[in-house]
């Protein structure tokens, strides 16, 4: 006999999956026991290997709701991908380079793309490290950016061109998160 379910919309075919999985795994000795039943004649070799398969259908059914390692690492490094447009841009744009107001408003820019890497999520835990790793870098290039616009404001060189250095430590710094999360996700 086989089963249709159809008329579903994902998510809930998603939840209806996750019920019948949680459930089963309470009601597998009586599913198995119903299912086994029928046929009396069966061998206790065939029973166990009908159980084992039972309960295999159902793994593979609940691991194929989860994302893939793959799409989860393409979501964190679309986003990331965006703050290196960003930051290529500004270093590209002389009109965008002139004064405070120009930092001021790269920080703003790069905060809203701290904000999208935070709200991006991802169930690996290896990812979930790049993304802490990568919002660090994001509050660190803002917080350097807010602060030499603030040093060039007040005319202070000294301390302008020192922001500006620890700016440099976060280039090399998201260098080698690219690279590593590069190496994790599989890319060349």
């Amino acid at each position: 006999m086989k089963y249709k379910v159809t008329g579903l919309k994902k998510s809930e075919a998603k939840l209806a999956l996750t019920y019948i999985f949680v459930n089963s795994l309470f009601y597998m000795p009586i599913f198995t026991e119903i299912l086994l039943e029928k046929s009396q004649h069966m061998s206790l070799t065939l029973k166990k290997t009908a159980t084992l398969s039972l309960v295999a259908a159902i793994a593979v059914l609940f691991a194929g709701c989860g994302e893939s390692k793959v799409a989860q690492c393409n979501k964190v490094i679309t986003v990331a991908n965006k703050a290196a447009t960003l930051g290529q841009q500004f270093g590209k744009n002389p009109n965008s380079s002139k004064g405070s107001k120009g930092l001021t408003e790269l920080a703003t820019k790069i905060d809203g793309i701290g904000t999208e890497m935070k709200a991006v999520t991802v169930s690996d835990e290896q990812l979930k490290g790049f993304q802490g790793r990568f919002l660090t870098l994001y509050q660190d290039i803002s917080k350097g950016l807010n602060d030499a616009a603030a040093a060039i404001d007040k005319k202070n060189i000294r301390d302008a061109n020192r922001f500006l250095v620890s700016l440099q430590k976060s280039s090399v710094d998201e260098s080698t998160i690219v690279k590593e999360i590069n190496t994790y996700c599989g890319a060349k």
